[in-house]
């Protein structure tokens, strides 16, 4: 009896500190997706595929604000549909925000990060870039980072630079259905590069 009252009140200790401190451990959790480096002047800014609008309209502003000291941005997405691609689209956004086409470089060949990361040092390796300012949004840019800095290894600069007015939130992501969805399937995604490790080749 004595044993069986010992197991209770260890259960009822553990669920009471679980729930004293799940908010904390569940924050962190999210905390450790995000990878937010300090803006400095770079090449080229690169903006990768994904979201709506809050991309490329974060990589833009970076570019207006003159820190891309080539004054280039490259879009970076493949096939979408049909004769469309995430690049050719997010150039238009881009052009509709007031960007000159002529600073606008295309990247649409890929199907994932890790093409991103390949065919995006093809387009640096052209024309010579050796920093970037890579954008995505938060829950995606540790990841982003990581892939990138192992494709690109020592060679090339880069400076992780998430959307900074993003509709993911680490604050209770844990209660809304859309960013437990994200959250639960980046780290699906880590699970899948520890096991498989980075495509370093197309």
């Amino acid at each position: 009896m004595i044993r069986l009252l010992k197991c209770l009140f260890l259960l009822i200790l553990v669920a009471g500190i679980l729930l004293l401190t799940h908010s904390f451990v569940l924050t962190r959790a999210a905390e450790m997706l995000i990878k937010k480096d300090e803006i400095k002047p770079a090449d080229v800014i690169v903006v990768l595929a994904g979201e709506q609008e809050e991309r490329v309209r974060y990589g833009t502003k970076l570019l207006e604000d003159d820190w891309a000291r080539k004054d280039r941005i490259i879009m970076a997405g493949g096939p979408l549909v049909w004769k469309y691609t995430w690049a050719s689209l997010m150039k238009d956004q881009a052009e509709s925000l007031g960007i000159p086409g002529i600073k606008i470089l295309l990247e649409d060949k890929s199907r994932s990060t890790e093409e991103d990361a390949l065919y995006t040092k093809e387009i640096l390796q052209q024309n010579g870039f050796k920093s970037i300012i890579l954008v995505t949004s938060p829950y995606h840019s540790k990841r982003a980072s990581l892939i990138f800095e192992r494709v690109m290894g020592r060679e090339f600069k880069i400076i992780s630079a998430p959307v900074d007015e993003s509709w993911f939130s680490i604050d209770d992501w844990w209660k809304r259905r859309r960013d437990r969805a994200i959250v639960l399937n980046e780290f699906s995604r880590y699970i899948w590069l520890w096991i498989f490790g980075v495509q370093e080749r197309i």
